[in-house]
């Protein structure tokens, strides 16, 4: 299989907007295109990965198919949109369905949910895929179709990663499946724009996710990381006259809101868990908190309790930071935990811990 490249053509004069991971989650996504004034007028652009982390894989997917019908809406295929080719597949059926079963989510099992079919241990899975071929033609037909990397007078845009060169030489894989890709080095005569890879991973001692620009390599990175990290975020760009060194960042994380109600100071010294290095080490529980170390770096953490959990007799702690973010009185910022030692917020797209009074705002948006 060759890589798809497409190459559009942008209105002059339009806005260009630039949407990361949309991870299957419908509610972030219409929260941001309202808050960044999206109309039909702007040019929209989807890094992939529209389905499989989120609660709403389907409605997120025909939402993108209904801007996409009578809109300059393009969107790169993803690394998790390929779960819809399997339904174009005749083997590989049970496989699928223990995914399925496993996640309880995700796009084939909305499409199940959504026309009644009931999913067991014991289903054949081959004629369900068959039914699900006929009732989601148009679905199936509209992910298998798009393309793997685009590119415009300026900028490339693929899921995971491009190698310096032609794009059309690379493999399908390697486009839309690839961590760390600012890590490999790479530098680009025309801006590379990519997702996958959660950007709060690159930086171990502050957990940011706003997208990463290095200017210098012409790469930004984008995936926020909605419905895959608890702070996670769905990150968009407005670019004007395709000028990508002074766009405007927008954001929207959908979590619960509140007003700070004393200034705090940020502190000296910060460290992170994140995955792959979240294996730790109980070592005592005190209310709604236990103290570990880190297996990895023999740090130790006071982590919230129900951010552990156990798998084959190995702890793990979901992302967490010990950083204590500067607030001012009055900030409002997401709050991702509320707990006995204080709150986890974010502010401006980065995580930390805020130890004074709150008020809740009763609101989710972002």
């Amino acid at each position: 299989m060759a890589v798809s490249v497409l190459r559009p053509v942008i209105e002059p004069g339009s806005r260009t907007i630039i949407i990361a991971d949309l991870n299957g989650n419908d509610e972030a996504f219409t929260r941001l295109l309202a808050k960044i004034g999206y109309t039909k007028k702007d040019t929209l652009f989807i890094l992939g990965n529209l389905v499989e982390e989120g609660p709403d894989s389907l409605r997120t997917l025909r939402h993108v198919m209904e801007l996409a019908n009578s809109n300059p809406v393009y969107t790169v295929l993803g690394n998790r949109d390929v779960i819809c080719k399997e339904l174009l597949r005749n083997d590989r059926n049970d496989e699928l369905l223990r995914y399925v079963l496993s996640r309880k989510s995700g796009l084939i099992y909305d499409m199940c949910k959504n026309s009644d079919i009931t999913l067991r241990p014991d289903t054949n899975m081959f004629f369900v895929k068959q039914s699900l071929r006929v009732l989601y033609e148009r679905e199936i037909a509209f992910v298998c179709a798009l393309p793997h990397i685009i590119e415009t007078d300026s900028f490339l845009m693929a899921h995971a990663q491009i190698y310096p060169g032609k794009p059309e030489n690379m493999n399908p894989t390697e486009v839309i499946r690839a961590d760390a890709f600012l890590d490999k080095g790479f530098s680009f005569d025309k801006y590379v724009i990519v997702g996958h890879w959660p950007v709060m991973l690159y930086d171990r001692t502050q957990r940011d996710a706003n997208p990463l620009f290095n200017h210098q390599r012409r790469i930004i990175c984008m995936n926020g990381g909605i419905s895959q990290k608890r702070d996670g975020q769905l990150n968009a760009l407005i670019v004007r006259n395709g000028d990508l060194k002074n766009c405007e960042v927008v954001y929207e994380d959908s979590l619960p809101k509140g007003i700070v109600r004393n200034s705090q100071p940020s502190g000296e010294f910060s460290h992170t868990i994140c995955s792959p290095d979240n294996v730790v080490i109980p070592l005592s529980v005190v209310n709604d908190f236990t103290y570990c170390k880190q297996d990895k770096t023999d740090r130790n953490f006071w982590i919230p309790t129900s951010f552990l959990t156990e798998k084959d007799g190995v702890r793990y702690s979901d992302d967490i930071t010990d950083y204590q973010i500067a607030v001012t009185m009055g900030d409002m910022v997401s709050v991702i935990a509320a707990t006995s030692r204080g709150y986890l917020i974010k502010k401006d797209g980065i995580t930390g811990w805020y130890y004074g009074m709150m008020d809740m705002t009763g609101t989710s948006a972002g």
